[in-house]
C-alpha cells in the first residue's frame, strides 16, 4: 500500500503549491515554492503510479526519471532559498551558472546509470547546491526583523530535505539493494512529506494565513486534485478496456478522458466560493464587505478614506483603522512605506500609493490582522490611491494652466520691457563715458548698470522659459562638457574661497546633446551649489554610468532643502532667494527633459544636496 502514501504526498504537494501561489502570485518566492512543490509532487505521483504496477522505487526505470528531475528541483529550491522571505529574484550572476550546472548534471545522470555517476553528480552538484541554499537561508534568517518562526521552519525543512537526500544518494552502490531501497523509501516519502509540511507552514505564516484558513484551502486543493486525478484515471482505464473490443469508441473515450481535468477545474472554480465560505467564513466576510464598499460610487478621497476605515474596522473584528495622509507622516516613515506593507507589533500599515508616489497609509491597530485583513486593505488602498492620484493630477493640471497663463503674460511683458531696458542700459553707459564726476558720484552709474544687467538677466530667463526649446545636437564626450562648465564657474568659486573637485568615470560613452545647453544647465547647478554652500566649502562634480544611461552629479554641502520645498523646486517662479526669479531650475529641467533625460534631487537638511542629471547614451 505504499502507493497510497505517494499519491497522498503528491496531492499534498500540489495543494501546498496552489495554496501559496494563490496567496500572492506576484511574489517571486511564492512562484519558486510552487515550482519546487510541483516537481516534488510529480516525482511522488510517478513513484506511486510505478508501485501500483508492482515496480520497486529503487529500480532503474523508476529511479532514472526522478534523478533527471532532481537537478531542476535543486535549481527551484535555490531560487526559493535566495528569495524567501524577502521576495527578491535570484541575480543572473547566480542564475546562469546554476542553470548551466543543472543542464550538465542532467546530461551526466542521463548518460550513465552506475553508482559512480550518481556519486559524481552528488559531489559536483547536489552537495554544493545544498551548502549554498543553507547559507542563503541562514543569511536571510539573520536579516529578518520581528517574528522569525516562518523562516526558521523553512530553514529546518531545507536542511532536513537536502541533507537527508545527499546522505541517501551517497549510499547508492555502497549498501545492499534492499537496504538502499528501504532508505530511499523513507527519504522519498516521510522526509519529503515532513519537509512539505515545514516549508508550507513557514510560507503560510509569512503570507499571514490563519491556521483555519490554511487548512481549509489545503483540504479543498488536495480534494480537487484527487478528484480530478481519480476521475481521469478511471476514465482512461475504462477507455483502454473498451479499446480492445471497440477500437473506435475506445479511442474516442480516451480523448474525452484527457479533457476531464479541464472539466474538473471548471467545476471546482464554480464551486470554490461556496466551499471556501464553509471552511473559511472570514474569506466570505471579506468578499461581502468589499462588494458593499465597491457598490458605493465615489471618487472623493475623503469619502473613500472614511469607507476604508469602516470596512477595515469591520473585517479586523474590532481593530481601529484610520487613513494617515502623506503630509502627516514623518520623513523616515515615508521611505519605509514605499513598500506595500509593514507590520510592527499590533500595528499593520498598508501603503496607499501609485507607482513611486506615496499618498498616505492605511493603519490598523488591534483586532485580527491576517491575510484576509491585508487583502481587504490592499484592495481599498488601491481604490483610495486612484482617487488621490486623480485629485493630484487635477490639481497639477489646474496649477499648470495657471502657470501657463502667468508664463505667457510674463513673457509678453518681458518682450515689451527688453527693448526699452536695452535702450536705458546703453544711454546710461553713454552718459557714464561722457561725464566727469567724483568717484563717489560715478559709483551711482555703476550701481545703475549692475541693476540693469540683473533685470536684463531676469528678462532673458523669462523669454528662455517661454519660447520653444531648440536643440542643436552634437556627439561629444560628457567629461569635456562638464569640464567646460567647471572652468566657467571657477572664478565665482574663487571669490567665495570654495573648491571644486572633479571626478570622471571610466569608459563613459559619448552622448548626443546640445553642448551649449548642457553647459548652461551645469553652470546653473554649480552656481546654485556655490550659493547654497558656505565660504570655504567643497563642491563636487562627477560624471558616471547609471545603468544604460550616463549621469552628472553636482554635490554641495550646504543647509539642504526642506521636505516642504523639495517637491516644488522645479516649479516656475518658485524660489527661496530674494533675488531669484524661480526659473533657473525650471529651465534646467526643461532642457534636460528635452534631451530625453531627467534631473533627480536628493537633499538632507544640514548635510547638503545632490542634483543628478541623467541622460540617455
Amino acid at each position: 500500500m505504499n502507493w497510497i502514501l505517494f499519491i497522498m504526498i503528491g496531492s499534498l504537494g500540489v495543494a501546498f503549491s496552489a495554496l501559496i501561489l494563490r496567496a500572492d502570485p506576484h511574489r517571486h518566492d511564492n512562484r519558486a515554492f510552487a515550482v519546487l512543490g510541483l516537481l516534488d509532487a510529480t516525482m511522488a505521483l510517478f513513484r506511486g503510479t510505478a508501485t501500483i504496477h508492482g515496480a520497486d522505487i529503487a529500480e532503474t526505470a523508476v529511479l532514472l526519471p526522478c534523478a533527471l528531475m532532481a537537478p531542476f528541483l535543486a535549481w527551484a529550491t535555490l531560487e526559493f532559498a535566495w528569495s524567501f522571505p524577502f521576495n527578491r529574484p535570484l541575480p543572473w550572476r547566480w542564475r546562469v551558472p546554476i542553470a548551466l550546472a543543472t543542464v550538465a548534471t542532467v546530461g551526466l545522470l542521463g548518460g550513465g546509470k552506475s553508482a559512480h555517476t550518481s556519486n559524481l553528480a552528488n559531489a559536483l552538484f547536489f552537495i554544493p547546491a545544498t551548502v549554498l541554499m543553507i547559507v542563503w537561508q541562514v543569511r536571510n534568517l539573520r536579516r529578518v526583523e520581528g517574528d522569525r518562526t516562518g523562516p526558521k521552519l523553512v530553514v529546518a525543512a531545507l536542511m532536513l530535505r537536502w541533507l537527508t537526500a545527499n546522505a541517501v544518494y551517497s549510499m547508492y552502490g555502497h549498501v545492499s539493494v534492499e537496504t538502499w531501497s528501504n532508505v530511499l523509501w523513507v527519504e522519498s516519502s516521510v522526509v519529503v512529506l515532513l519537509s512539505f509540511v515545514l516549508i508550507g507552514l513557514g510560507s503560510v505564516r509569512s503570507n499571514m494565513f490563519t491556521m483555519r484558513s490554511a487548512l481549509g484551502e489545503l483540504v479543498l486543493e488536495a480534494a480537487f486534485f484527487l478528484a480530478g486525478l481519480g476521475l481521469t484515471a478511471v476514465a482512461m482505464l475504462g477507455a483502454l478496456e473498451l479499446r480492445d473490443r471497440f477500437p473506435v469508441l475506445g479511442l474516442a473515450l480516451l480523448l474525452l478522458a484527457a479533457l476531464i481535468p479541464l472539466a474538473v477545474f471548471a467545476v471546482t472554480e464554480r464551486l470554490r466560493p461556496r466551499l471556501e465560505a464553509g471552511v473559511d467564513p472570514r474569506k466570505a466576510r471579506r468578499r461581502e464587505l468589499l462588494d458593499e464598499a465597491t457598490a458605493i460610487e465615489t471618487s472623493d478621497p475623503a469619502r473613500l478614506a472614511a469607507l476604508a476605515e469602516r470596512t477595515l474596522a469591520a473585517i479586523s473584528d474590532g481593530g481601529a483603522a484610520r487613513f494617515v495622509p502623506v503630509a502627516a507622516l514623518a520623513t523616515p516613515d515615508r521611505s519605509a512605506l514605499l513598500g506595500a506593507m509593514r507590520r510592527d507589533g499590533t500595528l499593520l500599515q498598508i501603503s496607499v500609493r501609485t507607482g513611486g508616489t506615496l499618498h498616505g497609509v492605511l493603519e490598523i491597530v488591534g483586532g485580527i490582522r491576517d491575510r484576509e485583513t491585508v487583502l481587504a486593505a490592499e484592495a481599498l488602498a488601491g481604490r483610495l490611491a486612484s482617487a488621490c492620484e486623480l485629485r493630484r493630477l487635477a490639481g497639477e493640471l489646474e496649477a499648470a494652466s495657471r502657470l501657463a497663463a502667468l508664463g505667457a503674460f510674463a513673457a509678453a511683458i518681458a518682450h515689451d520691457i527688453r527693448t526699452p531696458l536695452t535702450s536705458v542700459q546703453m544711454n546710461v553707459q553713454i552718459l557714464r563715458a561722457k561725464v566727469t564726476l567724483p568717484p563717489d558720484d560715478m559709483e551711482h552709474f555703476d550701481i545703475a548698470l549692475e541693476e540693469l544687467r540683473r533685470l536684463d538677466g531676469h528678462v532673458k530667463e523669462l523669454l528662455d522659459y517661454a519660447k520653444p526649446l531648440a536643440l542643436h545636437r552634437e556627439t561629444v564626450e560628457l567629461k569635456d562638457v562638464a569640464d567646460d562648465a567647471a572652468r566657467t564657474i571657477e572664478p565665482l568659486l574663487g571669490e567665495r574661497r570654495q573648491t571644486l573637485t572633479r571626478e570622471h568615470g571610466l569608459d563613459l560613452p559619448a552622448v548626443t546633446v546640445d553642448p551649449q545647453r548642457l553647459r548652461q544647465v551645469l553652470w546653473n547647478l554649480l552656481e546654485n551649489a556655490a550659493k547654497a554652500s558656505p565660504a570655504g566649502a567643497t563642491i563636487a562634480l562627477r560624471t558616471r554610468r547609471d545603468g544604460e544611461r550616463v549621469a552628472i552629479d553636482v554635490v554641495d554641502h550646504g543647509s539642504g532643502i526642506t521636505a516642504d520645498d523639495l517637491p516644488r523646486i522645479f516649479e516656475p517662479f518658485f524660489t527661496t532667494r530674494p533675488d531669484g526669479t524661480g526659473l533657473g531650475l525650471a529651465i534646467c529641467q526643461k532642457v534636460v527633459r528635452g534631451h530625453g533625460g531627467d534631473i533627480v534631487v536628493h537633499s538632507q537638511l544640514t548635510e547638503g544636496s545632490t542634483f543628478t542629471v541623467v541622460l540617455p547614451t
